[in-house]
């Protein structure tokens, strides 16, 4: 803890408290980004296996961007919002940080449980949106999770040293919740406006609506989750055969669900029995999709496509007929197995 910042905030002699307080912050700023890209960079890579097979680009709806605070914002907040600090620079923990923004409610536990699970570092939860609304249940406010993070030990990451207990700011909210901070951060909870009745009364009701949006999209995802249990399983099972047999990592899109609303049942109630007998009496299939892969044929990086061999093995008719594209992207496939849409 610095003494120049504690009561009274003494500067050193020639020169203002403020710029005293801006020259450390130079010479530490670098080790706070680093900090922040740290945890940025981790909590992604945590995240991954969690919520596979959707990939963290998709699941994150806005990119992950830590940054420092502005300099004369952060002089602003130290010594003149009366925030009564002790110890200004110690105590102000959001001098970097950085944001996890989902689509669900739910989500946000998600990225709660990856962060969590990463040691070498120590939270503390500032703001929980669910505890604050249990606690005071007819408001209608700002929602969030802040999570304070520190390394347990000094650390170097990107050649840069980052000190033991350096703090980072981590928000997680949804982005429902992302739009109202970003609509009234600025013209409700700055001292600088005085915030209207109509202005406050305006943001209650804007939050109470994205409230309940958020329970309906809830219930909508619930919904559809159970309508797409039995499919998901199957891709699941078919990306386990496609990554070791291929040896390539599979890439789901929307292709996914075409190939499998044609070829779902072709293979039966033991599916991944019967792909792995058929590609053990077929391997040029598993070279063949490798070589479409390298093509950058996106048909081939579907796990569903092991379907569509073993629908075009055991009847090329029955399969091109309900074969979801057209005729001549499924030709390569047809040509692997010897046969033409001619």
């Amino acid at each position: 803890m610095d003494p120049d910042y504690g009561s009274g905030t003494t500067a050193k002699p020639g020169m203002s408290k403020e710029s005293d307080f801006l020259n450390r912050w130079a010479s530490e700023k670098p080790a706070y980004e680093a900090w922040g890209r740290l945890i940025s960079t981790a909590v992604q890579q945590e995240l991954a296996p969690l919520i596979t097979p959707v990939n963290v680009g998709y699941f994150l709806r806005v990119a992950v961007a830590p940054r420092a605070k502005d300099d004369l914002k952060l002089v602003e907040k130290a010594f003149y919002r009366n925030k009564s600090y002790g110890d200004p620079y110690a105590d102000i923990t959001d001098k970097v940080g950085t944001r996890f923004v989902v689509l669900l409610g739910s989500d946000i536990r998600m990225v709660e449980r990856a962060l969590a699970s990463i040691p070498g570092w120590t939270l503390s939860k500032d703001r929980d949106y669910e505890e604050e609304q249990k606690r005071n249940p007819l408001a209608f406010d700002y929602a969030a999770v802040h999570f304070v993070v520190r390394p347990d030990n000094d650390i170097e990451f990107e050649g840069i040293q980052i000190p033991k207990n350096t703090p980072c700011e981590v928000q997680i909210k949804t982005l429902l919740q992302h739009a109202y901070s970003e609509l009234t951060h600025d013209t409700i909870y700055k001292p600088q406006i005085a915030a209207t009745h109509n202005m406050q009364r305006n943001a209650a009701k804007a939050m109470a609506l994205l409230e309940a949006t958020n329970d309906y999209f809830e219930k909508v995802s619930t919904d559809v989750s159970a309508a797409l249990a039995s499919v998901r399983r199957m891709t699941a099972d078919l990306s386990t055969i496609y990554r070791n047999i291929i040896g390539f990592e599979p890439k789901p899109t929307v292709l996914e669900g075409m190939l499998l609303s044609a070829y779902e049942t072709v293979a039966g109630d033991d599916h991944t029995g019967t792909l792995r007998q058929f590609i053990e009496e077929n391997p040029f299939v598993a070279d063949r999709i490798k070589a479409h892969v390298a093509d950058r044929n996106p048909i081939f990086s579907q796990p569903s496509v092991l379907l569509a061999y073993y629908a075009v093995y055991r009847s090329v008719r029955k399969a091109t007929s309900v074969w979801p594209l057209t005729p001549r992207e499924m030709e390569p496939l047809l040509n692997d197995l010897g046969e033409s849409v001619n």
